[in-house]
């Protein structure tokens, strides 16, 4: 698969995608779809300004402290709102069920009501090398094939798991017309979480190999509208996005090599 920088426009396809039950859950991925990098980058308040921000205690986001942001329903007409109205339908929140399966990366939405609540978010290698048994990538990366937003209101996740987690994010700015280029990843520290403002593309969270299966709480508008597009369809792309920020875990795992060479020498 040819390879590129975040930096390189991807040429889009004039269709866009449909997405379906069925296809959301087993798309047809051709082989030799070229690779988009994504930069990752530590999440901060700071380096996620223009998407959400950290998440330190899920009640810090709420309708009721109004720190929750829920979007006024459309007008048909230069009449606006009365004030107070059009943003009342509220949050829905519940679990956020992750899993991988081999190479295949899942996620299960059980805060929403609609069936069409379960997505591959992921392969852990291109589609294909990927396998449904055995894991043939690195588990230090993440091809992603799709994304999507919600035009409806933010949406937060957490995890009481206190592991770290990535995300892959594009400005709501971007809007329809965004590209594989327009994405960046974060890296969420252990211990905390991460809330998106409205129209803010995503894809669920992304956790590691040896961190599955993990059960994230998640919340969002009750509404739930999704707007998604397909990397793979639209743009014969796939968003590689990395699971470890440089040096994340390379020490220690470094450390558990020497220990099991010393003992292996004992022996």
């Amino acid at each position: 698969s040819q390879a590129t920088m975040a930096t390189d426009k991807s040429s889009q396809a004039t269709v866009p995608f449909v997405f379906t039950e069925e296809n959301f859950r087993n798309p047809e991925l051709p082989s030799g779809l070229t690779i988009v990098d994504i930069p990752l980058l530590e999440a901060t308040n700071e380096s996620l300004k223009g998407y959400g921000a950290i998440v330190d205690d899920p009640e810090d986001y709420t309708v009721q402290k109004r720190t929750f942001e829920i979007v006024p329903w459309p007008t048909q007409g230069w009449r606006k709102l009365d004030p107070g109205t059009g943003d009342e339908g509220g949050t829905t929140e519940g679990n956020f069920d992750l899993e991988w399966a081999g190479d295949y990366y899942y996620g299960k939405n059980l805060a929403v009501s609609t069936t069409n609540n379960t997505y591959l978010d992921g392969l852990g290698a291109v589609p294909e090398q990927a396998s449904r048994t055995e894991a043939n990538g690195s588990g230090d990366e993440i091809f992603l094939w799709m994304s999507d937003y919600h035009p409806d209101g933010a949406q937060l996740f957490w995890t009481d798991k206190k592991i770290p987690f990535v995300v892959s994010l594009g400005k709501a700015s971007f809007g329809d017309d965004i590209t594989p280029q327009d994405m960046r990843a974060f890296y969420v520290p252990a211990g905390k979480g991460v809330y998106f403002h409205p129209g803010t593309w995503h894809n669920g969270v992304y956790i590691q190999r040896d961190q599955s299966p993990a059960r994230f709480f998640t919340r969002q508008g009750k509404v739930h509208g999704r707007v998604s597009v397909s990397w793979a369809k639209e743009f014969n792309s796939l968003c590689r996005v990395k699971l470890r920020l440089e040096g994340d875990g390379k020490e220690e795992r470094e450390v558990e090599d020497d220990t099991d060479v010393e003992e292996t020498a004992d022996n």
